[in-house]
């Protein structure tokens, strides 16, 4: 099984958005902890959501309004289910087209249609598990040793059609599809599957035993599989050798295409599955991220063995890949429980902080409730904050930061944005306010006018705000009034860290606008909303999932002090 022979074993809203078209009321989000939102990558199997060009329009509609980031298409069949494995899904000069696909280029139109949402494409395309291949060549076939004889392997069930990984020709033929897609597509990036055996019994096809036995001089027949030996590792070491020099291929023939900043991954077996020929560490220097399979319940493990850091799945892929830059992606499953989630959750965030996303995937076709619950747990584990009930725009949420209490509201007919609160302040190593949020990916900019500001304190801080997480004590920028000190441009630029701020001359009642563009932002005033005058800049090394909204802090005990902000747009 790999990534997805997996059959249960066996956004970023595209934020050009003016409030004045939005006006639905949104319910309270999940909790969110203290932490930057994980990036979203959804693994989708074309055969079961893609038949059509409506199909892509409604799951991208889906994608967008649920903050996936990347989509892994799968662009070659996997499995000999709904279609034979090898058949592509694009418009191929070299593979077979699966039925239905013929006059439907849904790698085309996913790349499209995913592009202008702002979404990234991987095509996910496995390799050696390819029943149309072995079908050109019957000698492309895998062979395995079974009770002393050879035969083509088909799996447990009968039906797994492998080629075999170290044949020369296999390999040009499996890598000119690569080349195929990256040559015609813009992807992002290319994700592999399926690089491995299935056992140690294989493969021991003529072609195979000729090149072992010139190399280490005795056949690989020779060889007691069922036990342990030197020359069972002898053998597994140098299977796994030609896996890593196929990905070495492979990342070579990127470099040399008309898209060498295409990015490459892997799609990993536990490391328990030593069998099957596949070590990380063979091609480490040859990959930007590697995706571990961490289904701790298909594997019959607990949730610790994800993320402990002693053992277990990413455990073991950092110290195969150490010494590289690649980035680990964990692959989780999207039916667990929600305890399961905060319990892995919160083991990667502590054990394992460089991973910024994770990967979810779903044998059949993606729902619309799967996807919202994975966009609700992008900030788990949960803490003891949460957001409370407000009527509000669809995809924005209010939260009490630091839980101290305040109130939000969106009036409809005058498209105004009106938030309350007391006893809070935005200052020192640790915060206090009142926020009305969504996510944001990347780059982004947000204006507003704030219209009035009353009983509160000279000091309260009404505007704009992107922070990293929703946690008292992040890094974030803002943009601000106050009612008697002018407009501030404030940061703080290390989680914990003190802030600090730039000040300028502005009424109480002005323009305000905030921009990312990668680690800078800046922040502006105006009294009109067209001439604008820059109060600050600053670099601040922040996750590119982070949070933008309106922000409210008000020092004062005044409980019925307030903000009334108008004309919000936000664009990506």
């Amino acid at each position: 099984m790999t990534l997805v022979g997996k059959k249960k074993f066996s956004a970023l809203t595209s934020l050009v958005l003016t409030f004045s078209l939005l006006g639905a009321a949104a319910p309270s989000s999940a909790e969110e902890g203290d932490y930057p939102p994980f990036e979203t990558e959804v693994i989708v199997r074309t055969v079961n959501q893609f038949k059509d060009k409506a199909d892509v329009r409604d799951f991208m509609e889906l994608a967008e309004r649920h903050g996936v980031d990347v989509i892994s298409m799968n662009v070659k069949q996997d499995e000999d289910d709904e279609a034979p494995s090898g058949q592509v899904f694009y418009r191929s000069k070299i593979a077979p087209v699966a039925e239905g696909y013929e006059d439907f280029d849904a790698l085309r139109e996913v790349v499209a249609q995913a592009h202008a949402a702002g979404i990234k494409v991987n095509a996910w395309i496995p390799q050696f598990h390819d029943q149309e291949a072995f079908l050109q060549n019957e000698d492309w076939q895998m062979q395995a040793l079974e009770d002393g004889v050879r035969v083509p392997f088909t799996g447990s069930n009968g039906s797994e059609y492998f080629v075999n990984p170290l044949n020369r020709e296999v390999q040009r033929y499996e890598r000119s599809i690569v080349r195929e897609v990256v040559e015609n597509y813009s992807v992002d990036g290319v994700v592999l599957d399926w690089i491995r055996f299935d056992d140690y019994n294989m493969d021991v096809s003529d072609y195979t035993i000729a090149e072992y036995k010139a190399q280490f001089g005795y056949s690989p027949l020779d060889i007691d599989f069922a036990k342990d030996s030197v020359r069972r590792k002898q053998w597994n070491e140098w299977r796994a050798d030609r896996i890593g020099q196929y990905v070495r291929d492979v990342r070579r023939d990127l470099e040399a295409s008309s898209n060498p900043d295409v990015r490459l991954g892997v799609y990993v077996l536990p490391p328990q599955f030593a069998e099957v020929g596949q070590n990380v560490a063979k091609f480490k220097s040859y990959v930007d991220f590697i995706a571990p399979m961490a289904y701790f319940d298909d594997w019959g493990y607990d949730g610790e063995w994800v993320y402990g850091d002693r053992s277990g799945i990413l455990k073991d892929v950092r110290n195969r890949l150490a010494g590289t830059q690649a980035r680990i992606v964990p692959t989780l499953d999207q039916d667990w429980t929600d305890e399961d989630y905060q319990e892995i959750y919160a083991g990667i965030r502590r054990n394992y902080p460089e991973v910024e996303r994770l990967s979810f995937f779903a044998y059949g076709a993606w729902t619309e409730d799967e996807l919202a619950a994975i966009d609700e747990r992008t900030g788990w584990p949960a803490s003891g904050e949460q957001d409370y009930d407000a009527k509000l725009p669809a995809a924005w949420s209010a939260r009490n930061i630091g839980s101290m209490p305040g109130t939000a509201a969106y009036q409809s007919s005058k498209k105004h944005f009106t938030l309350g609160g007391s006893s809070t302040d935005v200052w020192g190593e640790s915060d206090r306010l009142n926020f009305v949020y969504r996510p944001i990916a990347g780059n982004a900019e947000m204006v507003v006018q704030v219209k009035s500001l009353s009983r509160l304190d000279d000091w309260a801080k009404a505007g704009l705000s992107i922070r990293e997480s929703l946690a008292a004590d992040a890094r974030h920028v803002d943009m601000v009034l106050t009612p008697e000190n002018g407009a501030s441009f404030q940061y703080r630029t290390e989680k914990g860290g003190e802030t600090a701020d730039r000040t300028a001359g502005a009424s109480s009642s002005a323009w305000l606008k905030l921009s990312r563009s990668g680690d800078t932002f800046v922040g502006f005033v105006s009294g009109d909303g067209r001439s604008w005058t820059r109060v600050g800049s600053i670099r601040v090394p922040m996750n590119d999932r982070a949070y933008i909204g309106l922000a409210l802090s008000n020092p004062g005990e005044d409980s019925k002090g307030k903000a009334v902000f108008g004309s919000a747009k936000a664009t990506p």
